[in-house]
């Protein structure tokens, strides 16, 4: 996950406000809202899995949570405490003391380095020869790869990717949205950023499921660490 700006939790979470938990112990994340704010507590309705069945992790269990805002997700870790009902079932969890500003776009981003095949299109839409580079980043909504020239804006790209565990191999049309030049050992190489145009809403979700996936494993090894 890329580092972005921090809040006060005071300044975002309010009651009423819509969450969803990503439990180490369960495989998606769940849905929840902020119920009541109380010193270093936050109660939330309990959230239920796709069965209908109430969630409940094991007491002291590390956690990332997400929170939608105005063009933006916030993201902060938290730990659950205890169940209790008020009047409705609730979760008991921590408040976190900042919260941080992902991003402004609707998927969060990891990075990664994935071998890519890039092959470039011409205004008829007639593919290039094959470059074999690698992604930077990837999300639900694009990738990013390192490219020796700069693509124009606007321009497009079949890329594929091959082994990415949980999705396989996916071969998409992108759109260059974004091209900088990166130092890289005097050398000129630039990260072109695509937004995918024709992932299909089944490989969009397998994607969305590992990147998430990638968070709560990065967050078990740090569970325990300051």
């Amino acid at each position: 996950m890329r580092k972005g700006e921090r809040k006060p939790a005071d300044m975002v979470l309010k009651i009423g406000a819509r969450l969803t938990f990503f439990p180490l112990s369960t495989e998606n994340g769940v849905a929840s809202r902020v119920e009541d704010i109380s010193g270093n507590k936050l109660m939330v309705a309990m959230p239920v899995d796709e069965k209908g069945v109430p969630v409940l992790p094991m007491p002291g269990e590390d956690m990332v949570c997400r929170m939608a805002g105005e063009g933006c997700y916030y993201q902060f870790r938290t730990v659950y405490l205890d169940k209790g009902k008020a009047p409705i079932p609730v979760w008991f969890v921590r408040k976190p003391e900042f919260v941080e500003k992902v991003q402004n776009r609707e998927f969060v981003r990891i990075s990664v380095d994935y071998p890519v095949i890039l092959r470039p299109l011409d205004e008829n839409g007639a593919m290039g020869g094959m470059i074999f580079t690698k992604a930077v980043n990837i999300s639900g909504g694009g990738l990013a790869v390192m490219n020796e020239t700069m693509l124009p804006l606007g321009s497009k790209a079949v890329l594929e990717l091959d082994n990415i565990p949980g999705v396989g191999m996916l071969r998409i049309t992108g759109k260059v949205v974004r091209c900088v030049k990166v130092a890289a050992a005097g050398d000129n190489v630039f990260h072109v950023g695509f937004q995918f145009l024709d992932l299909s809403r089944q490989h969009q979700n397998r994607l969305v499921k590992f990147i998430f996936d990638i968070q709560r494993q990065s967050l078990a090894k740090g569970i325990g660490k300051k």
